[in-house]
């Protein structure tokens, strides 16, 4: 973890950054390399897969993964001990994945409050991730709505405990299948408003869907695989 807080993103992918996205400013770099370094930690903490919440964080995360692969994968070498698997969610997707994707999120919610000192349940604050985009005043970013969030968080936390007092399933609180009732639908899923992420540039990856899940992708389990 000492390791991962003194990593420090290269100037000259900042300066690509910048270039992706014009709308950026220099003093978002520093908050948006934070949450993304958060990202990272969550994986040192469990490894499970963690929906994305930033279309921000996301856009550096693609920047790496597509314009700087070699330092991208050296960089997951030193700080995790393996490669973070890039997921993308599908634009249509189902419902049992839609539910998936939900359970994925509050994975990234559960970690993140704790990764910052909060109550999950009842959190004084949104963890950096979850509003990285406010502050930075990303394009199209994810803006969450806390009392929507703690609403679908404490069913999750719920429907968790009953499935591990009566089936003893895996402490990852992605491991259900079932997820939530109908009546949570993913557009609830902290009153998210979002388009097509990834600032100035659209995605395939994200869209008007993926504002449904309130992430337009996840990491692979922790990495590894294919």
């Amino acid at each position: 973890m000492n390791s991962l807080e003194a990593f420090k993103i290269p100037d000259e992918i900042w300066t690509e950054f910048r270039k992706q996205n014009p709308q950026i400013r220099i003093i978002d770099q520093n908050p948006i390399e934070e949450a993304f370094k958060d990202y990272l930690a969550l994986h040192l903490i469990k490894r499970q897969a963690y929906a994305m919440p930033s279309h921000s964080v996301d856009a550096l995360w693609h920047l790496l993964l597509d314009t700087f692969p070699e330092f991208y994968q050296r960089m997951c070498q030193k700080l995790l001990g393996f490669e973070l698997i890039h997921r993308a969610h599908l634009k249509k997707p189902s419902k049992a994945q839609k539910q998936g994707q939900q359970w994925q999120l509050l994975n990234t919610w559960q970690a993140s409050c704790r990764l910052h000192h909060l109550d999950p349940k009842s959190p004084q604050t949104f963890p950096r991730l979850f509003q990285i985009d406010k502050t930075t005043q990303w394009n199209n970013g994810l803006v969450f709505n806390m009392l929507m969030i703690m609403a679908l968080y404490n069913q999750f936390d719920k429907q968790d405990a009953n499935n591990t007092s009566s089936c003893s399933s895996s402490t990852s609180l992605g491991s259900a299948s079932d997820g939530f009732s109908s009546d949570t639908s993913s557009n609830n899923c902290g009153d998210v408003h979002s388009s097509s992420g990834h600032g100035s540039d659209s995605d395939s990856d994200s869209g008007s869907d993926s504002s449904s899940s309130c992430s337009s992708c996840s990491s692979c389990g922790g990495g590894g695989g294919d």
